[in-house]
């Protein structure tokens, strides 16, 4: 691959800028910018207070970015109710955190990309659906905003509680899927040790050498040195597909479009028995070998995908989360696609839309609190790097029941602050318990953060101190 140099780079951008400078001087007398960006909404006045600070915004940030690293997704379904809870209304945090998950996923798409991990049709596909369907829902929950402000910070959270209800079905059964096939792998290991002990306590050196090899798990993430090149795809392990993608790839539902899979067929082998097969199997067992050979799983349909966008995109406007949670997941598992190409795809389709929705909606009206900003984008950066380190040594199904953590914490989070904003909008609810159950909604947001966090700082310090130690044995001899 040939990339520009930084002499070339350096004139591209001179130009550029030559050309845009006088253009925006001669534009100046006929577009006002805070005539069009800010409208009656002014950007550069918070509805509710102050609101957040540097430091809290690049704490919520630090969380974002450790949870994108864990599940390659934009970390909306936790900053977004984080900055309700701290007193920004719901289209403003809808909005901050989409600005954030524009450069976010602009940065990480440009990565993966350098690392050929990029369908561009299927980008280009997904990211008109979720373009449309995040149009519709700005101008939904717009709408409500601009009739009762206290009234859209209930429906955000409504829609947010709803969401996350919605990916909770998919990741705490994939949590329970994970830790029983990783107890089952400890469970073999532990008998092929006493199987091993027993053959040479008996003597038997035979058996020793016949007991089964420990083989490692899938699940098990490798916690030697990868090389550079691996290192961008240690997040998005394959999945394995549900039933359900071997029927989605031979759907005749035209157009199409190719993107690898990992769904396969069961072939006949060709050492298996056949006297005692009847022809109807074996005619069977041949259409079989047939499709292998024909690869007839390798496209998708372009409909079933534009859908998932599109939905994907009616609520990122509404909850700011991308819907990358959902949409990995699905087209990992629902379609059969392979896992880091998805995630590049995705990162692709929400550069682009997010972008588009950035400057044609949520900025042009001015729902962006500017304030918090720089410390999410500055957090986001540094959780990303903390966590894609972290994560390379903690088994996949502890991080996923650390990930449904977080999600649960989210929606008892938004349930116990719904009777506040209920009481903000007219509802006759007394002070003292919506006081009560706000406060217990930001502890609970708080220690699923903290526990989050905390488990992924704790296996990144204990490995460093692993790599460390020997070093440290070697000088003191």
């Amino acid at each position: 691959m040939n990339y520009l140099s930084d002499r070339r780079l350096l004139f591209f951008l001179i130009v550029i800028a030559a050309i845009l400078i006088p253009a925006a001087g001669i534009c100046a007398d006929t577009i006002i910018p805070p005539q069009y960006i800010g409208n009656t909404n002014n950007p550069y006045i918070l509805p509710d207070g102050p609101g957040p600070g540097f430091l809290l915004s690049a704490a919520i940030g630090l969380v974002a970015g450790m949870l994108s690293a864990t599940i390659g997704a934009g970390g909306g379904l936790i900053v977004v109710p984080a900055l309700m809870s701290a007193g920004i209304s719901g289209i403003y945090a809808v909005g901050s955190e989409i600005f954030r998950l524009f450069l976010f996923s602009a940065i990480e798409a440009v990565r993966m990309g350098l690392n050929k991990r990029i369908n561009y049709k299927m980008a280009l596909i997904m990211t008109g659906g979720t373009a449309a369907g995040g149009f519709a829902g700005f101008s939904l929950s717009s709408s409500i905003f601009l009739a009762d402000p206290a009234g859209a910070d209930v429906f955000i959270s409504a829609m947010i509680i709803f969401w996350l209800i919605i990916y909770s079905f998919i990741i705490i059964p994939d949590f329970k899927e994970a830790s029983h096939k990783y107890a089952l792998e400890l469970l073999r290991k532990e008998n092929a040790e006493k199987e091993k002990e027993a053959a040479i306590q008996t003597g038997s050196s035979q058996n020793a050498e016949e007991a089964p090899p420990q083989k490692g798990n899938a699940d098990t993430p490798q916690t030697g040195k990868t090389s550079a090149k691996d290192s961008a795809l240690i997040s998005f392990p394959d999945e394995e597909p549900w039933e359900i993608a071997r029927t989605i790839r031979t759907m005749k539902l035209p157009p199409y479009i190719n993107f690898p899979t990992t769904v396969k067929d069961k072939v006949l082998g060709a050492d298996e028995e056949l006297a005692d097969t009847n022809p109807d199997d074996m005619e069977e067992a041949a259409k079989i070998a047939d499709l292998s050979e024909a690869q007839p799983y390798a496209r998708i349909p372009v409909l079933p995908a534009l859908l998932l966008a599109t939905v994907g995109g009616f609520f990122m406007a509404l909850t700011g989360s991308a819907g990358i949670v959902l949409s990995f997941t699905v087209l990992t598992k629902g379609f059969g696609c392979v896992a880091a190409i998805v995630a590049g795809t995705d990162l692709v389709r929400l550069a682009l839309s997010s972008g588009a929705l950035t400057m044609g909606a949520f900025g042009l009206n001015g729902f962006i609190n500017i304030y918090c900003i720089t410390g999410l984008i500055a957090g986001t950066m540094t959780g990303i790097h903390l966590g894609g380190k972290a994560i390379r040594y903690i088994e996949p199904y502890r991080l996923k029941g650390l990930v449904s953590l977080v999600v649960i914490s989210v929606i008892i989070n938004r349930l116990l602050a719904l009777p506040g904003q209920l009481k903000k909008a007219g509802a006759d609810i007394s002070y003292g318990l919506s006081t009560t159950l706000d406060q217990s909604a930001l502890y609970i947001m708080i220690i699923g953060m903290v526990i989050f966090c905390g488990w992924l700082f704790y296996a990144l310090v204990r490995d460093i101190i692993r790599d460390t130690k020997p070093i440290l044995d070697e000088e003191t001899k």
